[in-house]
Order: C-alpha cells, then sequence, then structure tokens
C-alpha cells in the first residue's frame, strides 16, 4: 500500500471514527429516553393518563439527529385534539384511546430501531475499513475495479499469472521478421487498383504528412491540459498514486501551466528523446474476466507526453482514413439499383425523398451512444445515396459513428479500454464505455441482420474472429511499413521505431530487456499503431469482397452476409493479410455459422460467441453460453470467500453480478422475451450454487452473517436491497432489473420482419392506386396501363423502403422499463426505474420496521464513506 493510500486510509478512519462515536452517544440517549417513557406510561393509571404522557414526552424530546421521534405521517397536532376529546367526550372508548396508545408507542420503538440500524450502518462501515476489503483503503493498491496488481514478492503466484507473463514475455522480447517489400507491395496494389483508390490515397498521404510537420511546430496550451490529462486517467494506465497526483493537478493552474512548458520543450526536442537506462517497471494486473495484462508503470510526465502525442495522431487518422472510407474509392455493400430503377421509382413515385416510405431520418441517438447524422450520399458508384431512414442510410451511419475505427478518438478527452469495466461515478452510477456499448450495439445488429437476411435471402452466414495476442505480438517492421506507406515522414517513423523498442523490467527486477515486438497496453500510441496496420485488412476485405464491411472492434471482427461465398472470399483476404503483417487468429475465438444452410466448406466451422452469450445456428439466435458461465460461478464463488467485511462481500458480488449482466448483452427487441428468460434462469442457477447452504437467498446469506458478527436478528429483508443513501445494503437484483422491460420486449422477434412483408403488399396496392389516380410522372417509358410490378417495387427494401428502415431501428432498440405504482410516501422523481421497484416491493416490510421508507436518518450516516463504498475498487483475489 502506498504512502498516499495509507494515509488516506487512515484520515477515513479517523473521520468516521469521531462520526460513530457521536452517533453511539445519540443512541443511548435515545434509548434510554424511549425506556423510561414507556416506563412513565405503564405505571399510568388509565389510558387517558398514558396518552397524555406519551404526547408530552415525545413533544419534549430535544434529543440530536433523529427529530422528531415519529414519522412524518404521525400528526402529532391530531394526537392532542382527540386527547382533549378523550377527556371530555364520553362517546371516546378506551379501547379507541388504547388504539392511539399502541400506536405511538410503535413509533417509539421504531425511533429506537432506526438508531439500532444506524449504528449498525456504522458497525459495517467501521468493519470495512479496518478489513482491508476496498483498494481505496486497503491493502493493496491498483487501478481498476476489476483489476489487481500483483507481485511476486507478496502472494504465491497463480499458475494463470505465471503463464500469462511467460507468454507475453516470450512474445515481446522475440522479433517477428516478416517479408517488408512483400507488404509494400500488397498494399500498392490494394490501393492503386483503381483511379479511385488511388486519388484517396494521396489525399490521406498528404493530410498525414502536412499534420507530422505542424505537430513539431506546435506549444501545448495550458488550457489543454486538463482534457489531456481527462483521456490519460481514462485509459487506466497510471498506478493508483500516480492517478491520484494527476487528478491533484486538475485544480492547480500553476502546476499546470508548468507542465505544459515541460512538454512543450519535450515536443520541440522529439528528436533526442530516449526511454531512460534504468528501464521502465512492468507490472501484472489482473481482470475480473481472468486475464491478466503487463502495464508500464510509466513516468507522468512520459505518460502526458504520449498521450499527447496519441491523441493527436490519433484524431488526425481517424479523420483521414473516415474520408477514404466516404470517398469513390470504398463499395457499397448492397448492389445498388440501376439509374433507369431510380428513375422509374421517381417517376411511379414509390419512394420520393421526405414521403412516408423514405422516413424522416430521425435516428435513434441512444440506439448507438450517438448524435443522429443523416446518410450522406455514396460517392462509391454512380447510383444515387440510400434514402434517410432506409436501412441501408441507417446501416452506412452505423459503420462509421459506431464500428469504424472505433477505439481511435474524435476528441482529445478520448475513450477508454474497449474491454475496459467501466468505471462508476460518486453517485455509484456507472459510467458509460464507448468500447463495451460497441460490443452490446454489435450484439444487436448482428442479431437483427441474421433476422434480415434470413427472412429476404433464405440464409445467412455469420463469421467471428479474434486475433491472438494481437497488442504484444504485432510485429514492428508491420508498424513501420504501414506507417512509411501511408505518408508518415521519416523523422517520425524514426520517433515511432525508438518508442517500440522499450527498455522494460518485470516483476522488480533489474534486468532491463529491450522490448522487440507488439505495442504495450493502454497507451493510445498503441491504438495507433494497430488501427493504422488493420485498415488495410479492412480496405482489403471491402475490395476483394465486393463491398462486404467488418464491424471491428479493435482486434475482434464481425461480419455477416447471405452469400457463403462471399464470406469465404473475405476469410480468405484476412488470413492473406494477417500472414503478410504477421499476425495470427485465435483459432478458439475463430469461427463461422450459417443459419437457413450449410455452412461455406473453406470456412473454419466455430463457436460464435461473446461473453455468455453463443450463436445457436439451428434456432437462428443468440442462447445463454452455461458452459463459460459455470467457469464464472466458481470464480464468484471463490472471491466471496475472501472478503473480511460485510460490506466488502456486498461490494464483491455487486461487482461481479453487473459483470454477468454486462456479458449476457442487454435486453433489446431482436432478443426477444426468449433470451431474457432464459437469462432469468441462469440467475436463478447461479443465485442457488452461490448461497446453497441458504436455499439459494442471498438475503438469508447476509443475515446470517450479520447475525453471527453483530447479534442483529430478525433483519427484514428490505433492508438488504433498499440504497446505501437510505441505510440499505443495495445489493443488486439482477432478476429484478429483467423483469422491469421483459414485458416490452418483442415476443417472437423472429416473425418481425414479416411485418414488413404484409406492410409491402398494402404499401404496393396503394402506390398503384394512387398512379391510377394520376398520380406520378407519364411519359413514353411508363404509359398509364403498366404500373411497376410488385418484384421490382420490393427491390428497393434495404435502400428506398424506410418502414423496412423503421423495423430495422426498432429491432435494435433496447426495451424501456415499466415503473410500478409508487408506494405512499416515495417520490421517484429522477430515481432509477429498478429503485422504484425496490421500493415497491419492500414499503409495506420497511414502514412496518421502522415506521417510513428511511432505514436511517441521513445525519446519522456518515454520509463521506457512501460515495467511497459505492465507488470502492476490489481487490480481486489473484
Amino acid at each position: 500500500m502506498t504512502n498516499s493510500a495509507s494515509a488516506f486510509g487512515q484520515t477515513f478512519q479517523y473521520i468516521t471514527a469521531i462520526k460513530l462515536h457521536e452517533l453511539e452517544k445519540q443512541r443511548e440517549t435515545c434509548v434510554k429516553y424511549v425506556n423510561n417513557t414507556l416506563a412513565d406510561v405503564k405505571v399510568a393509571k388509565n389510558p387517558v393518563a398514558q396518552l397524555d404522557i406519551l404526547l408530552n414526552r415525545i413533544h419534549g424530546w430535544t434529543g440530536t439527529g433523529l427529530t422528531p421521534l415519529t414519522s412524518p405521517h404521525i400528526h402529532l397536532d391530531n394526537y392532542k385534539a382527540w386527547l382533549h376529546l378523550a377527556r371530555n367526550d364520553p362517546s371516546i372508548s378506551s379501547s379507541q384511546v388504547t388504539i392511539w396508545i399502541s400506536t405511538l408507542e410503535e413509533q417509539l420503538k421504531q425511533a429506537v430501531t432506526r438508531y439500532d440500524y444506524a449504528k449498525l450502518f456504522g458497525d459495517l462501515l467501521k468493519e470495512w475499513l479496518q478489513s482491508g476489503d476496498s483498494l481505496a483503503i486497503g491493502e493493496p493498491s491498483a487501478d481498476d475495479e476489476a483489476t489487481v496488481s500483483d507481485s511476486a514478492d507478496t502472494k504465491t503466484e497463480r499458475t494463470e499469472r505465471i503463464e500469462q507473463r511467460d507468454r507475453i514475455q516470450n512474445l515481446i522480447f522475440e522479433p517477428k521478421p516478416i517479408h517488408t517489400a512483400a507488404l509494400h507491395a500488397y498494399l500498392n496494389d490494394l490501393f492503386t487498383s483503381t483511379p479511385e483508390a488511388t486519388d484517396a490515397l494521396e489525399t490521406l498521404r498528404s493530410e498525414l504528412r502536412s499534420f507530422g510537420d505542424e505537430i513539431l511546430s506546435e506549444s501545448i496550451s495550458d488550457e489543454s491540459m486538463v482534457p489531456l490529462i481527462r483521456s490519460l486517467l481514462s485509459r487506466d494506465l497510471l498506478s493508483a498514486e500516480k492517478t491520484a497526483i494527476l487528478k491533484s493537478f486538475l485544480d492547480n493552474k500553476v502546476i499546470l501551466s508548468e507542465v505544459a512548458s515541460v512538454l512543450s520543450m519535450q515536443l520541440a526536442r522529439l528528436d533526442t528523446w530516449e526511454w531512460p537506462e534504468e528501464g521502465v517497471p512492468v507490472e501484472m494486473r489482473r481482470h475480473l474476466s481472468g486475464k491478466y495484462r503487463a502495464y508500464m508503470d510509466t513516468e507522468i510526465i512520459q505518460a502526458l507526453l504520449f498521450q499527447y502525442i496519441g491523441m493527436k495522431w490519433s484524431i488526425t487518422m481517424k479523420n483521414a482514413f473516415r474520408e477514404f472510407a466516404e470517398s469513390r474509392a470504398w463499395k457499397n455493400e448492397i448492389d445498388p439499383l440501376s439509374r433507369k430503377q431510380l428513375i422509374r421509382r421517381q417517376q411511379f413515385g414509390v419512394d420520393v425523398p421526405g414521403s412516408e416510405d423514405a422516413g424522416d431520418g430521425n435516428f435513434s441517438g441512444d440506439l448507438w451512444g450517438q448524435e443522429p447524422t443523416p446518410a450522406k450520399p455514396s460517392t462509391g458508384s454512380n447510383t444515387a445515396a440510400p434514402l434517410v431512414g432506409s436501412i441501408q442510410a441507417q446501416r452506412k451511419t452505423l459503420q462509421l459513428k459506431q464500428f469504424f475505427m472505433t477505439q481511435l478518438p474524435d476528441l482529445m478527452e478520448g475513450t477508454a479500454e474497449y474491454d475496459q469495466e467501466p468505471a462508476v461515478d460518486s453517485g455509484g452510477a456507472q459510467k458509460p464505455n464507448p468500447g463495451i456499448n460497441a460490443q452490446q450495439v454489435l450484439l444487436r445488429l448482428v442479431s437483427t441482420e441474421t433476422y434480415l437476411k434470413k427472412i429476404l435471402h433464405g440464409s445467412c452466414t455469420i463469421m467471428r474472429a479474434d486475433l491472438e495476442w494481437f497488442g504484444p505480438s504485432l510485429p514492428h517492421d508491420a508498424i513501420l511499413t504501414v506507417f512509411r506507406f501511408f505518408g508518415m515522414q521519416e523523422k517520425w517513423l524514426k520517433w515511432f521505431e525508438r518508442w517500440l523498442a522499450a527498455k522494460l523490467r518485470f516483476d522488480n527486477s533489474s534486468e532491463v530487456r529491450i522490448r522487440a515486438r507488439g505495442v504495450p497496453i493502454a497507451h493510445v500510441l498503441s491504438v495507433v499503431c494497430g488501427e493504422a496496420v488493420l485498415f488495410g485488412m479492412d480496405f482489403a476485405v471491402n475490395q476483394r469482397a465486393e463491398g462486404l464491411y467488418v464491424y471491428r472492434i479493435y482486434d475482434d471482427f464481425w461480419y455477416l452476409n447471405q452469400s457463403g461465398t462471399l464470406c469465404a472470399t473475405a476469410w480468405h483476404e484476412m488470413k492473406k493479410y494477417a500472414e503478410l503483417v504477421g499476425i495470427t487468429f485465435n483459432e478458439k475465438k475463430t469461427g463461422g455459422v450459417c443459419v437457413g444452410g450449410e455452412l461455406e466448406p473453406s470456412l473454419p466451422r466455430g463457436v460464435v460467441s461473446w461473453g455468455f452469450l453463443v450463436f445457436d445456428a439451428e434456432q437462428g439466435r443468440f442462447t445463454v453460453d452455461q458452459n463459460t458461465v459455470d467457469g464464472h460461478i466458481q470464480e464468484l464463488k471463490r472471491q466471496l470467500e475472501k472478503p473480511k467485511s460485510v460490506f466488502g462481500y456486498v461490494n464483491a458480488l455487486n461487482k461481479y453480478l453487473e459483470f454477468f449482466r454486462r456479458n449476457f448483452g442487454q435486453p433489446a427487441h431482436c432478443f426477444g422475451q426468449v433470451l431474457v428468460d432464459e437469462v432469468i434462469q441462469t440467475f436463478e442457477r447461479i443465485q442457488r450454487v452461490l448461497f446453497e447452504d441458504f436455499s439459494g437467498s442471498v438475503v438469508e446469506t447476509i443475515r446470517s452473517m450479520v447475525s453471527k458478527r453483530f447479534a442483529v436478528k430478525d433483519i427484514p429483508a428490505g433492508w438488504c436491497y433498499f440504497p446505501v443513501s437510505e441505510g440499505g445494503l443495495e445489493i443488486v437484483n439482477p432478476i429484478m432489473h429483467l423483469l422491469t422491460i421483459r414485458d416490452s420486449l418483442a415476443s417472437y422477434p423472429d416473425k418481425q420482419f414479416l411485418d414488413c412483408m404484409d406492410e409491402d403488399k398494402s404499401k404496393y396496392g396503394q402506390a398503384k392506386a394512387d398512379w391510377v389516380n394520376g398520380a406520378g410522372t407519364r411519359n413514353e417509358h411508363n404509359p398509364e396501363s403498366n404500373f411497376m410490378p410488385f418484384e421490382e417495387y420490393v427491390l428497393g427494401r434495404e435502400d428506398r423502403l424506410a418502414y423496412w428502415g423503421d423495423k430495422w431501428k426498432y429491432m435494435q432498440e433496447m426495451a424501456l422499463p415499466v415503473s410500478p405504482t409508487s408506494p405512499e410516501g416515495y417520490s421517484s422523481y429522477g430515481k432509477p426505474v429498478i429503485e422504484e421497484w425496490i421500493m415497491a416491493l419492500y414499503a409495506h416490510e420497511i414502514k412496518t420496521f421502522f415506521g417510513g421508507l428511511k432505514i436511517v436518518e441521513p445525519t446519522l450516516i456518515p454520509v463521506g464513506m457512501l460515495s467511497v463504498f459505492r465507488t470502492a475498487k476490489v481487490a480481486w483475489d489473484s
């Protein structure tokens, strides 16, 4: 544990101890006051006197913290009036007064209970602080909720760590020779195969050359430092201590100015830059997925310099490559209608822009995590652009915004690693990770496109490929050859060559070794290298496979088409390019399936999967991969044996359950109720295995833990699920999450596009009737008696008819959760729907136990600990 982390933990424990000491004094005062009150009531001579004592004592309570002793729905003025009535009205019976007394006595007991649970909450916090269960205050320090820093001298290493560390070292310290002349010749043939490609290549080269000169003459401004620092922090590169130091820079203008000045000087002397002779330490970190990765512990100023250079090159390259993809060199993936066909459609008035069929172009921004952008006219052919709102128009927007070089940022603040676990803000909400969002969008896209192609063409081939150890294995000669081909100047090539040849020290060893292959993880410069190399593969498939689009998230490739032959052509070209640049595909994660037919023989037969989902060709949909789930259930059981505190246990459980939820995919209409039902059943099985000693009940598990450690019994179930801000544990309930949206999902997703086919007939009939009634344009080419045949009309399903586009978009949209009727006394405004359901389910129990929906008053909780608990990083057992 670092000195800064240790000081932070000690300070936090000191502050919390003071608050908890004050809370205990308040609790003792309240308990004594209530007990004395109830004793006085007991010896009173009659019910009216008892009620009088209760009201006087409740009104006379002066204790701090919990004020008053009664819940908000108890109106004491009413009781005072009723007391006066009971004294003077003979019709008020003793039994009625006794009911009032019972109500007020119950209120006093509930006040004590609220204090008791405030104390329990404090005890749980104290236990958690002292346990070391959180990286925020405990032993070890690390950088990610899903990682832990391991060192050989602190604990017995896991076999996986040793194997992966040795494998990484074998890769990065052994150069991989490639035939650079052959690679250059291939790229030259590919990028000059047509006049359009040659022109686009020259534009690309010109932009990169110009930028290479401009950046070296730049001065880094003070204003650019904040977004630069934030972009570096988002990449989870630095150690916990360096991360804390870097965050402190953000609020100090003097430091920001000094750092900007130093970075500008280093940028100006970039030709003399070298790695430090003592080398850069490398540490192995374990992610929640189980993978270990080697992180360079780079010095802060060096890391900022690399980040600045990397972000500037990233933004420039992404813009330049996107211009290339939007040029006439890039082929369309669907057969465009001929000019004659387009003219006939216009004359018959079947898809005039702006008509009902064409749609309004209002894309769903939350569908892709991007702002909607109308489709630009295609420059890749002499045909018209797909109409706004059509499938192809939306598809093109999705490809360019979500899947085109998705890891290269558009802005300085940048993006996180594509498979990095989402961060959590101070309110406990997850911050979106564009990379993970892209993976979720991709699953929905593949599912939707499969249904579409099966309906329109009878079959669909899906290919998924993954590169094996892509980052650590990428040959340096391949990177530099690609950079040189795309026009990077020699001075930059020399700098990248030095940067790639990093001097490294593993596991605190004194031995310094030179990286001879691969790129370091989490560096934006590494992404620049990888994306530049893989752009060649993207374009090769586009050219050789008739415009087939590869949906790629860094080194994860997906593509699908009704033609197995076309998919086989793409696969052949991908293997050819991979061999040229010296990379290999991971056979375990590479394979294809065919829905509605046989897989093309030359394609690798394998599992098409992501996370805990696997594509079932027979059912034509994604299903839960129970075998993979089983492995993670056992891993979670092992992780839950480690926490020494209840809060630590809940924190680990919650983060792993959220990990499960993400890897089951986001519920969308293309998955339907059938997948949600599978996931619900799987979560039931997970809980029965995890909590087998208590018949699968996490509530009984927690009750047992608390009872043994703190002697608190009969804990209400709602306390386990209520928000931390209300004094509960806020345990994640994944089944309830799914049930809030289940009824909003399509029952039969495979039948959705059949509705469009029915609409084809209706729209065609209406257009024909309109034509007969005088609509459209008549001339010698289309006399009144010859309206367009139905077969010609439906040729525009993907690029001319927006109602097909509407259904395509609907299939990929996530279902909206349904809110319950809110319980009395609870305002759902601004609250997440899952909290509304938790409140509705447990409101009666909590009110009965505590007198209201607040388990404890906010003033009684050490509120400074709440955000720490909710954002705490888990020290995953390594």
